[in-house]
Order: C-alpha cells, then structure tokens, then sequence
C-alpha cells in the first residue's frame, strides 16, 4: 500500500504448480447438475480476469507488468476505503458490473455478467473483495471468474436467462425484471 499515492500494489504470485492465481471452473456432478470450483489460473486467465473487471466496472486495475524475475504479476489499484454494509455493497458493486444474480449452482453465491462478447461466471464476493471508492461507491477489488462454457449453459434454463438479462443490460442499460408476472395487475391474475 502506497498511503502518499492512495494507491495499492497487488502481487500475484507464480506457484510451484506454473498457477498465477485461481479462477472459476465447471464439474459436473454425480446427478447430472454442475457446479463451480476455484481452481488453478494460467497468466493469461489472470491477466483476462484482471482486463475484464477492470472494463466490465469494477474497481480501475492498470498492470503493471512482471517482476524482474518472471514470479509475480504486479497490478495496480486506487487505495479503497472497507465495506460499509457487506449485503447492500456487493449487491451494488454487482450491479456496477452489471452481473445478474443466478440460482444455478446450489451452495454458492454466484452471478453472471456479460463483458467482451461472452458469458462470465463471477464468485468469492466475500468481504475482503468488497471495498468502497474514495467517493463512497462501493466496488469489486477481485473477484474468481470463468467463462462460461456453452454445455454448461445449455443445460440450465435459469443459467440462460440471467445471461440473457445481464447480456442485455450491458447492451441497452436497461435491467429486466426476472419476475415472471411483472408488469401484469394482481386482478388479471
């Protein structure tokens, strides 16, 4: 953390495994329904993850480049003040990115946004990705995503419709509801 700057110097560091960080993933499970798992990210899923929160609105990222010595990625971000209310936060820093809230993967928090012409899964929202700008607005410091893959989406009805939704938000602005009987009067019902 540079304080004189106001910013923070984010490291990502090479693992035994050739990881440089973690990112999302699909399995399958025994009942035929899918599931996400953190798992390991090249330098390119990182460097993707890093460009795609950045444009999609989440809190500025500018990469720095490499260390010297080829172990870490270095990033950059303006200094954040904590979360105020962890609930109503990550709801709005979501929003900020435009990412729709899905019920597709059982155990999880997970939404969906639509940024560079696909699909992404966003998790791992906890309190420690979630911070405030120097203006108040609550924003989105990291995050795991994935591109979702097209078997997976083909599989889940709900998941096609919060992409749907998210894709056209990003498109128009406009949020759509996802309640089945807006708009409709409760005597027609």
């Amino acid at each position: 953390m540079d304080v004189e700057r106001r910013v923070v110097y984010k490291l990502f560091d090479l693992r035994e495994t050739g990881a440089l960080g973690k990112k999302l993933a699909f399995e399958s499970t025994a009942d035929g329904s899918w599931m996400t798992v953190p798992c390991d990210a090249t330098l390119d899923d990182t460097l993707e993850k890093l460009c795609l929160l950045h444009e999609a609105g989440a809190c500025p990222t500018e990469i720095i480049g490499l260390a010297a010595t080829g172990d870490y990625l270095i990033a950059k971000q303006p200094l954040c003040q904590p979360f105020a209310n962890l609930e109503e936060d990550r709801r709005t820093a979501a929003e900020s990115i435009k990412a729709v809230m899905t019920s597709c993967f059982l155990g999880r928090e997970v939404r969906v946004f639509w940024a560079d012409g696909r699909a992404w899964c966003l998790g791992d929202l906890h309190q420690g990705n979630i911070m405030r700008e120097v203006d108040g607005t609550p924003t989105i410091i990291d995050a795991l995503i994935g591109a979702l893959p097209p078997n997976v989406i083909r599989s889940l009805a709900a998941l096609q419709t919060a992409i749907h939704r998210s894709r056209l938000w990003w498109e128009t602005g406009n949020l759509i509801s996802d309640d089945p009987f807006s708009g409709i009067a409760d005597d027609e019902l």
